[in-house]
């Protein structure tokens, strides 16, 4: 007993320990920024103009991918043909592709000598500009047009197909089955999912660092990374990153609240027999075939020219690769074992319900914070102690991973509590606990969702290009900076080689730890 007792003791101390490094990087950096700005809270007329293109440009893009979303996850469902399986993997594509890559790829497409103005040029149309707002609403939808496909098409796929089967024994017509079975589930889903795009579109700081086209197209992000990086205005920065905060924070609120009041169904049977369906419709069709286009496209254009530029990799390349890996590896660890810290707290049947709530959703607000504010805070903190600049791999692993963990969260904790719940006795009658518990009993059972968390992590911290542009020194960096300098100073053909390079990492990491996950996996 009295082990036990100390067991939760242990157990606890590490969750509120992790807790507490949870609250400094979210909230007290911001702090320590207002206390060293002596901050007035007055906007100047620049910092408006920022906020309502960081708005315009994300409502926009939220819409847009929104009702391109509902059309292909509509006509996805409704139509079945070979490769459809890996069509849908695809679309998940992008949440782990590298910003940078991306954009890259998006350039060759869109961009001035791009292969779609090579074609519309010689017919005599205007040429497309890939820069400033066009550009980061392309990069937006491209982004998270499969994001929005794939969480409506699971709304879809949760619908009994005894409602169907139903709707044609009552002969209800399309329209009536459009809006007595499908449109539910949209209401249902639309509101938190858009909420969810229109957040990422308004953090987005590597498409607007990399596609914003002068002051007219500066996001929130990029002007938090402009007011310290180049004029060290820590004023401007302390109020435009408290303005992003409480919005991006409500916001969280409301994805949160529709999560947890969304009503919930059980489908007997995944696959839907639909009636109602043309399978040589023309609408449907076009649309699978636009979307694909769409978002195959500039990924086969990074690995084409990438294949052919493969002799301009150089040794600042390959040692910036071997960078990356080591942050994306040190964050996998750190997110994990804080994700396992907390999780184990909430899933306590010692722990009080209030508690629970407080450390659960602090961890999921995450989310609200900006990577851009968490450095800057961290650096000001930091400069008096030692250099910044000297540890930039381990901060820049240890941000990465605070930014996974609402994801991590999602993925490990329902489980987490699930194991907890139906186990508990069991463990506690055979004396398992502490690290025993969690080799023999935790870790085969949340095998799957550990790799898979473990590969989003990776490739999250792979690719990512921000929080390493605030302390990297210019010659030093992660992959992804390189390859941005490297499209500074137009190099493109070393770019190029360095994203293929950098795309093939960071899938090769997402399916390793997935596999992994995947092998020997126990599911009771």
């Amino acid at each position: 007993m009295v082990r036990n007792i100390k067991q939760i003791k242990i157990e606890n101390l590490l969750g509120w320990a992790s807790m507490a490094l949870l609250l400094f990087l979210t909230f007290g950096t911001l702090v320590i920024i207002l206390l060293k700005s002596h901050n007035n809270f007055q906007f100047t007329s620049m910092d408006f103009k920022v906020i309502k293109f960081t708005l315009y440009q994300a409502f926009v893009s939220t819409l847009i991918s929104s009702i391109l979303g509902i059309f292909s996850a509509r006509a996805l469902i409704r139509q079945s043909f070979w490769g459809k399986s890996l069509l849908i993997t695809i679309l998940g594509a992008p949440f782990i592709l590298p910003t940078v890559v991306a954009i890259l790829g998006i350039i060759s497409i869109f961009g001035r000598n791009g292969f779609l103005n090579n074609i519309l040029e010689p017919l005599g149309f205007k040429t497309l500009s890939i820069y400033g707002l066009h550009g980061i609403i392309i990069a937006n939808i491209f982004f998270n047009l499969p994001l929005v496909s794939r969480l409506i098409l699971q709304g879809w796929q949760n619908i009994p197909t005894e409602q169907f089967r139903l709707a044609e024994s009552l002969n209800f017509s399309r329209k009536n089955l459009f809006f007595l079975i499908e449109l539910p589930m949209l209401k249902s889903r639309i509101p938190g999912i858009f909420a969810v795009v229109f957040l990422i579109c308004i953090s987005s700081f590597s498409i607007a660092l990399t596609l914003g086209g002068g002051p007219k197209s500066t996001t929130i992000e990029l002007a938090i990374y402009q007011a310290f990086r180049f004029d060290f205005d820590l004023g401007k920065a302390a109020n435009l990153a408290i303005f992003q905060f409480i919005f991006c924070l409500l916001l969280t609120i409301i994805v949160l609240w529709k999560q947890k009041n969304e009503p919930f169904q059980v489908a007997y049977d995944r696959t839907i027999q639909r009636w109602d369906i043309n399978k040589k419709s023309f609408i449907d069709w076009t649309i699978i075939c636009v979307s694909s286009v769409f978002l195959m496209a500039p990924l086969l254009t990074v690995i084409i020219d990438g294949a052919s530029a493969i002799q301009f990799l150089n040794i600042v390349i390959l040692i910036s690769l071997i960078k990356s890996i080591f942050v994306a590896v040190g964050s996998v660890v750190i997110c994990l074992s804080i994700t396992f810290f907390i999780g184990n707290v909430v899933a306590s049947n010692h722990t009080s319900s209030k508690v629970k709530w407080f450390m659960e959703g602090t961890g999921y607000f995450v989310i609200a914070t900006s990577p851009l504010v968490i450095g800057t805070g961290l650096f000001i903190f930091l400069y008096p102690l030692l250099d910044p600049t000297r540890f930039v791999l381990p901060i820049t692993a240890l941000v990465n991973a605070i930014m996974a963990l609402p994801f991590s969260l999602r993925i490990i904790l329902p489980n987490l509590q699930k194991i907890n719940q139906d186990y508990s006795k069991l463990s506690e009658s055979l004396g398992l606990k502490g690290l025993d518990k969690f080799f023999k009993l935790t870790v085969p059972r949340l095998r799957k969702e550990i790799g898979f968390a473990g590969g989003l992590i990776g490739a999250m911290s792979m690719g990512d290009l921000g929080i390493v542009t605030l302390f990297s020194s210019p010659d030093s960096g992660t992959l992804p900076l390189i390859i941005y300098r490297l499209m500074g100073s137009y190099q493109m053909e070393a770019a190029k080689a360095a994203a293929l390079i950098l795309l093939i990492t960071c899938f090769a990491i997402f399916l390793l730890a997935d596999r992994l996950g995947k092998s020997n996996a126990r599911s009771e």
